[in-house]
């Protein structure tokens, strides 16, 4: 049989491409409904707060002159006050707050904030917003079928040193969870860009040469595997505690599996070129892109490890706060960035998780 012509095949890619921007239209008008409709259910079930009545005893007391009651009365009554206006918000704002208010009501008594009143006069804003700017240069470039450049790879490397080497000094001042979590994000990002410059080894056009690029991945690999190790073990035994004290909750939980099975798929990356470094560049002889569509891989997790991270920020901060921080981070870290790398599965000659199930010379 011939090999189909050119012009069939870029007609093929244009469809592909078609249909997966389709696809994504499609799940950004669904999820933008189901917020719409249940907020006009909630609006229109309810519109007025729950007050509960202050403690008639020390209603009493602070008649009778008592100062202590009167204190007492007026925290009752300022108590009310934010339970009244943390029931309207839950009722107006629609399906995220009441999510909110079953799954952890402290999150509904955070005050929200706008998003300008954050600190921008920070040296890490700079990075960000560059990092920014080249996430949506990526996802535009993978859906248009365009390759990394070595430009491009020692932009981002550059970008997100800088990002990380400027968020350092505010760690120590966080909760030990988010200092697990900014910790173990160093390393992931390491891998990441370790596994990006390793890639465009593969490329027409290197960043490194594969003599320093080898090493300086094997380092990033077990990295990678210290900083899972670190980060899931205090994680997972947290939940372990929060069982134990009867503060378990579970959708933290299956947010905490996805994001393992996530990693799992680059560790078992990792295991495979570590048991046989001839696994990959027999792949990449027989799928000639695989490197291109490594290389995709690790820049979008470069970002999405990055804006994780601030989105656990804008959560402490009061801004983008609960169930809407949660939604944000799925739908913009996992799912568009997920459709887009399938998308480029498909029209690429690179194997993508399928070689997960190939060997190399070392099982020939």
């Amino acid at each position: 049989m011939m090999p189909p012509a050119p012009c069939a095949r870029s007609r093929r890619a244009a469809l592909r491409r078609a249909v997966a921007l389709a696809g994504i239209v499609i799940v950004l008008a669904v999820l933008l409904r189901i917020s719409e409709s249940s907020s006009e259910h909630s609006l229109a079930r309810s519109s007025q707060p729950a007050f509960v009545p202050a403690a008639a005893a020390a209603l009493d007391s602070s008649r009778q002159g008592d100062p202590a009651a009167a204190r007492s009365i007026h925290d009752v009554a300022e108590h009310e006050q934010m339970r009244g206006r943390v029931a309207l918000r839950a009722q107006q704002a629609g399906s995220f707050l009441a999510i909110d208010e079953t799954y952890n009501k402290q999150w509904l008594e955070i005050e929200e904030k706008p998003i300008a009143k954050l600190g921008w006069e920070h040296q890490q804003t700079g990075f960000a917003a560059a990092a920014t700017a080249f996430y949506v240069f990526d996802m535009l470039r993978i859906l248009c079928l365009v390759p990394p450049t070595a430009v491009e790879v020692m932009a981002i490397g550059m970008i997100y040193f800088g990002l990380y080497g400027s968020r350092h000094q505010e760690v120590p001042d966080l909760a030990p969870h988010y200092q697990v979590s900014f910790y173990a994000s160093l390393g992931w990002t390491f891998y990441a860009w370790a596994s990006l410059v390793h890639a465009m080894a593969y490329s027409p056009n290197p960043v490194l040469p594969m003599n320093l690029a080898d090493p300086i991945h094997t380092l990033g690999c077990y990295v990678y595997l210290a900083s899972c190790l670190y980060f899931y073990t205090y994680h997972w035994g947290r939940q372990v505690r929060h069982v134990i004290q009867g503060r378990f909750r579970p959708w933290f939980a299956v947010g905490l599996a996805s994001l393992t099975a996530v990693h799992s798929l680059t560790v078992g990356h990792i295991l495979k070129m570590l048991d046989d470094p001839g696994w990959l560049p027999t792949i990449i002889k027989i799928y000639s892109d695989e490197w291109r569509w490594i290389a995709d891989t690790r820049l979008l997790e470069l970002y999405l490890t990055a804006a994780a991270l601030f989105l656990v920020i804008l959560h402490l901060k009061g801004v983008l706060t609960g169930t809407k921080n949660a939604a944000a981070v799925f739908l913009g870290t996992v799912i568009l960035p997920t459709a887009a790398l399938f998308m480029e599965t498909y029209t690429l000659d690179a194997c993508a998780w399928q070689h997960f199930f190939m060997v190399g010379p070392k099982y020939f």
